[in-house]
């Protein structure tokens, strides 16, 4: 080989062998980087987690109910602004559908108790939020308890939101989080859905939040938990003497009995993971009174949404029928509705593998069996329409029945407050990977987009 040509050919060598010492600096620097970020995020969690337990055993020890969370509000914003965070109180403008449901349930015509907290100077990059729950079970005597251990989820999302916004400034990583505080989850109607509804989420690219469970596990991809649509019917008759003159009147009472009977016919033609429920709220005046009004309330639900929107239209279909069998009217009026969940396999494989990583006790896979069984969340809502995810870390002994003494008790052991640190962790991690893995959310969203359409 002339000498020329060789000294090019060594040329070239020793240029791709700088490019590529400089390709493995930067992919070194890149992983050293995220691996950085991490280490010190869960060290930030670390040195707060004193202050996330005080917050969790203060709000053990002041229960309050759905829609009167004010004290509650209090100390988790106040803790978000002590860390300089922007916070807004209240959502004053929902929905026009919401507005009639809610103000007949709470004679409200806002979300008080809900509260938006974002923290200044983050732009670009996706947005990830982080729902927290407060409110409290209504016990006996309506004393209010903690059985759902929504005290746990303030300190837990709180926590989560403020290490990572920390580290997120210090590691200059684009993105946007947010923390929406979320009322009166044990009481209808849902407020998640009303938030939706309303646009709170409209920006959300993945919501996160963690809830009280007796196992550490994760969902399988797809649906999960109950999609739920809520009904009153109102039928209207006219009263007579029931023992003089009955045949004048027209028993709106005969109609919800028909509309009853008729239910139960249907039963036995839908599909088996239908649930249809009522109760009756009005039957009369008097038993020498024909019943000129009668009402009752209905819940329809099934693991899919679509299936839901389906049976109440057979639904409906019955009701007319029992008016016009009875020479009554009916007036159908809707109380609410809850989706079913989606379970998305990227997220729950993630979460799970920290909380194993991060010292969860007792983690189990979950059932292959698709669910038998199940009730029905606002977080459904928000799940069908946005990639989410419920952190599910033990936080209760084996066993424990759910909405007890026993679990509220729990939260304040040593295992809840283990498994707030942990959870705290693994909504944290999960978030931080959301923001500098590339195509990590557009993966997820897919997932989404194909586990609802099934």
């Amino acid at each position: 080989m002339e000498r020329g040509k060789f000294k090019a050919v060594i040329g070239r060598v020793g240029l791709l062998c700088v490019a590529f010492t400089f390709f493995l600096v930067l992919v070194t620097a890149g992983a050293g980087s995220a691996q950085d970020s991490k280490k010190v995020l869960l060290e930030r969690i670390d040195a707060i987690k004193e202050e996330l337990i005080k917050m969790n055993d203060w709000l053990y020890q002041n229960p309050e109910s759905g829609h009167k969370e004010a004290k509650a509000v209090e100390l988790l914003t106040g803790y978000l602004k002590g860390k300089g965070w922007n916070v807004e109180v209240g959502v004053d403008k929902i929905a026009p559908y919401w507005e009639p449901i809610l103000e007949k349930a709470w004679k409200l015509k806002s979300l008080p108790t809900a509260f938006k907290a974002t923290f200044p100077g983050q732009e670009g990059g996706p947005t990830i939020a982080f729902l927290v729950e407060y409110d409290a079970l209504r016990g006996p005597g309506g004393k209010a308890f903690h059985g759902c251990q929504h005290n746990m989820q303030g300190p837990i999302g709180i926590g989560a939101a403020v290490a990572l916004s920390e580290v997120m400034k210090e590691f200059k990583i684009p993105g946007r989080i947010v923390v929406w505080g979320t009322p009166a989850e044990e009481i209808p109607p849902p407020v998640k859905a009303i938030m939706f509804d309303s646009g709170c989420f409209k920006d959300v690219d993945v919501a996160i939040m963690f809830h009280g469970i007796d196992k550490t596990s994760r969902n399988n991809p797809g649906p999960s938990g109950m999609a739920l649509d809520a009904l009153e019917f109102v039928y209207q008759g006219k009263a007579s003497h029931a023992s003089s003159a009955p045949w004048e009147g027209k028993s709106a009472l005969d109609a919800v009995i028909l509309m009853y009977n008729a239910i139960d016919a249907l039963r036995e033609h839908s599909d088996p993971g239908t649930r249809m429920h009522g109760v009756i709220t009005d039957g009369g005046a008097a038993p020498n009174i024909v019943p000129e009004r009668a009402a009752t309330v209905w819940f329809i639900r099934h693991f899919k949404r679509s299936y839901v929107d389906m049976q109440v239209e057979r639904v409906k279909d019955i009701v007319k029928g029992a008016a016009l069998m009875t020479g009554t009217t009916v007036k159908i009026e809707g109380q609410g509705r809850y989706d079913n969940s989606i379970s998305v396999d990227t997220l729950e494989k993630i979460a799970f593998q920290y909380a194993k990583e991060f010292g969860a006790p007792d983690p189990v896979e979950p059932d292959p069996c698709p669910p038998t069984t199940g009730a029905s969340t606002d977080f459904g809502t928000v799940s069908y329409n946005i990639p989410s995810i419920t952190v599910q870390v033990k936080s209760a002994p084996t066993g424990c029945p759910y909405h007890s003494i026993q679990m509220e008790e729990a939260t304040v052991s040593d295992l809840g407050h283990k498994a707030l640190v942990i959870a705290t962790k693994v909504e944290a991690a999960l978030a931080l990977d959301l923001l500098t893995k590339p195509n990590l959310i557009d993966q997820v969203k897919k997932e989404h987009v194909e586990l609802r359409a099934k």
